[in-house]
């Protein structure tokens, strides 16, 4: 499966190391990983989508079970530049700055990436389609990657390129989350298999 992500605003992923004037960094050659993608994409499966854990489970993995889909690190299409970010904190008690807390922080500025999954692991029989149909809901559920996400950083519109997402995903991502209508024999994830 191919995925192309279109940036709407700067995302970080910190490397967890200072360095060049910033207090966190970015990894350069990977500005945003697969351990990323794979996180967002399965908390957009279990706590948006709302997905049954056992399925979730089965497609993400767990501590103890590898995930049988393998994510690929984006690979940026346009230019991608890396800048200084700062923040402050204020403190509430006099609405000034805390002393000593001006945050500098790498970001990216990137117009396009593209990532993919693919199966790496077995998958138990008839369920690949319903897989499928669970990574491809997530990964367009997902609104925003890497850090500060709730503070306007990393804004993202997932799409899927391969195959492209339909009203039958979207239909049979509702019956496997419980909130839709019976799904169709030939709806993805309605149990058949390629």
């Amino acid at each position: 499966m191919k995925f192309e992500l279109v940036f709407r605003t700067p995302f970080h992923v910190s490397s967890g190391h200072a360095g060049d004037g910033s207090d966190t960094t970015v990894d350069r050659a990977v500005l945003l990983p697969a351990s990323s993608l794979k996180g967002v994409m399965l908390s957009s499966a279990r706590d948006l989508l709302r997905f049954p854990q056992p399925l979730v489970e089965a497609v993400f993995g767990t501590a103890w079970q590898e995930s049988p889909w393998g994510w690929s690190d984006a690979v940026m299409t346009g230019q991608a530049s890396i800048r200084p970010r700062t923040r402050i904190r204020i403190e509430p008690d006099t609405g000034t700055v805390a002393k000593g807390a001006l945050l500098v922080a790498d970001e990216v500025l990137a117009a396009r990436a593209e990532f993919s999954i693919d199966r790496i692991g077995w998958v138990e029989a008839g369920q690949v389609s319903t897989h499928e149909t669970v990574l491809l809901a997530a990964a367009r559920s997902v609104t925003a990657v890497g850090g500060d996400r709730r503070r306007g950083s990393g804004w993202v519109t997932v799409t899927p390129v391969e195959p492209p997402w339909s009203e039958a995903y979207l239909r049979a991502g509702a019956v496997l989350a419980g909130t839709g209508g019976p799904a169709t024999a030939d709806s993805p994830g309605a149990g058949g298999d390629r």
